[in-house]
């Protein structure tokens, strides 16, 4: 785990969180600064694909082959990976500002003023709390970017895309907390919280075993599934990962 990914996503949960708590700002200014660090690391993460694209130019970058499940719908069957990573999450962001501003709307009309107001001065304060965290660590990683392999800017456009769908469940889940709960700031604390834990979680190293547990292994086999019919779970698991490896290696090569 990077020492310096743990002080970012603690940082920039730490300052919501202390506005939250301590500072007793507002619903509505919470949620706007949740879709503007949403909006700026996104946009950060795209510069550091520019960035790395000219440093490191590979096939990745400009005929991206996605995980499975994951391939880019394009009519030539090719997909450069700013793409891949800026559209969805440029496209997500833009329309939860849109379904963030009609439920601030409905709020105004069910008379909920004092949530859902937006108070600028706390605004400006939280994002430039957070604006110091991501710029931080953007030219932190400028540092090293001709260093980086392909796989490490691809796993940082993933992080992010995780990031933004937990943020954007965190809005639309605090907006309908506000509108219809009673305890609206008991209820939207849990949201930080979860927000937190689901952000620190993508920084603490994942267990990714070579071979799955025997009893896994057992349980599957005994279970079955089409995807392995013709043969046992084990070897389901090495070959998804032959395939996963192959594709890895594949956005490797120089374009």
């Amino acid at each position: 785990m990077s020492f310096r990914a743990l002080v970012t996503a603690l940082g920039l949960n730490a300052v919501p969180a202390a506005g939250w708590f301590i500072g007793d700002w507002s619903a509505g200014t919470m949620l706007v600064l949740y879709w503007m660090e949403t909006l700026v690391g996104t946009l950060l993460v795209g510069g550091r694909i520019i960035l790395h694209r000219r440093m490191v130019p590979s096939q990745g970058h400009w005929n991206y082959q996605a995980p499975q499940g994951q391939r880019p719908q394009t009519k030539s069957g090719r997909s450069s990976y700013l793409a891949a990573f800026l559209v969805p999450a440029l496209v997500f962001t833009f329309a939860h500002g849109i379904f963030l501003f009609v439920l601030g709307w409905m709020m105004i009309q069910k008379n909920l003023g004092a949530e859902v107001r937006i108070e600028p001065d706390h605004l400006l304060i939280g994002l430039l709390g957070i604006a110091i965290f991501q710029v931080a660590d953007f030219f932190f990683d400028l540092i090293w970017l001709r260093a980086r392999p392909f796989a490490w800017m691809e796993r940082v456009g993933q992080q992010t895309l995780g990031r933004v769908f937990v943020i954007h469940l965190t809005i639309v889940g605090g907006m309908f907390a506000v509108m219809f709960t009673g305890a609206n700031r008991h209820f939207f604390g849990v949201f930080i919280f979860l927000k937190t834990m689901l952000n620190l979680s993508q920084v603490i190293p994942q267990w990714q075993p070579k071979t799955p547990p025997a009893w896994l292994s057992a349980l599957m086999d005994r279970i079955g599934s089409p995807k392995y019919k013709n043969t046992t779970f084990a070897q389901y698991w090495k070959s998804t990962d032959d395939q996963e490896a192959a594709r890895i290696a594949r956005n490797e090569k120089p374009f």
